[in-house]
């Protein structure tokens, strides 16, 4: 069957569920070309300890709509694998969501590689966030695939696990506005609290320190998909939620917070078997609104299999019990965001202004500047000032910063120019336009150190973009002027 037929039997139900699918309630419920549609019921078993779902839970249902909606493309013998999936959160999900919709469209597709989007609501309505995907499409063996498949019927003969009664603890506001964050994960830790949801999906706490946690969960065949492999969004669920519970030991009482997004990347994939996956998260950034974090997940060999990032709004004295919607947080009064900033400067500019004259040097200098921009406008970034021989430009991700920044390099030495980058991602007030905080102030003595040619980043841009595919070089700690603390800084090898 093609796997526009396959998805659709499957609807049909005329294909046995994939095991996955029978854990949560999680089912395809519309198919056509380039696009699918997937829903699953807000059951009280996704329940975190304070009510409200973790947010990994939006993308355990994006991950099968975009993956089909590139599926249903491909001919005869081919499967579907995600290579990354990226969610931007919009509201949390709790049990009076009723259902989690996704639908899901093929953006662009190829033999072999299909980029797909999806929007995610509730059952009433409610936009929850926007994903995507980015899938690989590969050629099946049968006979490993029916290897697997009949591995996972295991799990045919018991019932539903989301149709059981609930158990697990989910404690009040009261609770939450007298324990501090590492002491409710230290317990979760203990085995003296273990919400719903966790019981649900097999997690399971092995330790827990301020900024650093450890979870494993089974690879259970529950977690199978069509396949016979680990679903994608299980482990998009496992990194999502250590990274939360990450968050939480350093937050004080009574600080509720709302994860803002998650990017993770799959790097090879996972059978179910006896052994456990290992989720090791820590925080990265911690501001006095946003926390960044990145976790790594590991197999029962400890081979790397995913690798995640994601960033966290903190709400002081905000109840548990109230879900959060991200648009509502940002006010016009607020302008503090989490940004990555990059500095580029000229290397010799008065050199290059002696040399030329006045005349030829604002030629020189306007084909720069045209250069700068066009590589700002390719890679999504924002000038946010200039001052003749240097930019100063703001982008929403750590990757396209340095990618920028490598682009523009080249682009200078095409005038004949070379060109120095910092880049360091942080909290930043936004005002009139520019922006201000200690972030900015980094960014620019990093651009300072950096020899001619050289991209000076902080040890934050590199955790943020681990699982790109851009390597570094350790340039060691350093002290910045004006900063308190040792800096470790990296030099980017692209």
């Amino acid at each position: 069957m093609s796997g526009l037929e396959m998805l659709r039997s499957n609807i049909a139900r005329t294909l046995p569920d994939a095991p996955v699918s029978r854990l949560t309630g999680l089912r395809l419920s519309e198919v056509g070309l380039g696009m699918a549609s997937a829903a699953m019921p807000a059951s009280l078993w996704w329940q975190t300890g304070a009510g409200v779902f973790f947010s990994g839970t939006v993308a355990f249902v994006a991950d099968l709509a975009l993956g089909s909606a590139v599926l249903t493309t491909a001919p005869a013998g081919m499967g579907v694998a995600s290579s990354e999936l990226s969610v931007s959160f919009l509201r949390a999900a709790t049990i009076r969501s009723q259902t989690l919709i996704c639908r899901a469209r093929l953006i662009h597709g190829t033999r072999s590689l299909g980029l797909a989007e999806a929007t995610i609501e509730d059952g009433r309505g409610r936009l929850l966030g926007h994903a995507t995907s980015r899938c690989v499409l590969f050629p099946m063996d049968p006979e490993v695939a029916s290897a697997r498949q009949a591995d996972g019927e295991r799990t045919s003969n018991l019932p539903d696990p989301y149709l059981a009664e609930i158990e697990g603890e989910v404690y009040g506001q009261e609770y939450w506005d007298t324990t501090p964050g590492l002491e409710a994960v230290r317990q979760l830790v203990a085995g003296e609290f273990l919400p719903p949801a966790l019981r649900l999906m097999g997690l399971r706490g092995l330790n827990a320190s301020e900024g650093l946690v450890t979870m494993a969960m089974p690879t259970s065949g529950w977690h199978a998909n069509a396949r016979g492999v680990m679903y994608g969004g299980s482990l998009a669920w496992l990194a999502d939620a250590a990274m939360n519970l990450t968050t939480l030991t350093t937050v004080p009482a009574a600080t509720a917070f709302g994860p803002l997004d998650l990017k993770i990347h799959f790097l090879r994939p996972v059978f179910p078997g006896k052994g456990e996956l290992t989720a090791r998260a820590r925080v990265v950034h911690r501001g006095r609104t946003v926390a960044v974090t990145h976790c790594d997940i590991f197999d029962p060999d400890e081979n790397l299999v995913a690798q995640a990032t994601g960033s966290q709004l903190i709400l002081p004295g905000r109840p548990w019990d109230k879900p959060l919607h991200v648009a509502e947080e940002f006010t016009a009064d607020s302008g503090r965001v989490l940004i990555t900033v990059l500095f580029t400067d000229m290397v010799d500019s008065t050199g290059h202004a002696n040399r030329l004259g006045d005349g030829g040097w604002r030629v020189l200098l306007a084909d720069y500047h045209a250069a700068v921009r066009e590589q700002l406008q390719r890679f999504q970034g924002r000038e946010v000032d200039n001052a003749g021989d240097g930019f100063l430009a703001s982008f929403d991700g750590a990757g396209r910063a340095v990618r920028c920044a490598s682009a523009i390099r080249e682009a200078a030495r095409g005038l004949g120019l070379e060109v120095r980058s910092g880049i360091h991602a942080g909290e930043c007030e936004q005002s009139a336009g520019k922006l201000v905080g200690i972030a900015v102030h980094i960014g620019a003595r990093l651009a300072a150190l950096a020899a001619p040619g050289e991209i000076l980043v902080s040890s934050t841009v590199k955790d943020l973009v681990t699982g790109s595919g851009i390597t570094f070089d350790d340039r060691g700690e350093r002290t910045l002027k004006g900063i308190v603390g040792e800096w470790r800084l990296y030099a980017a090898r692209l």
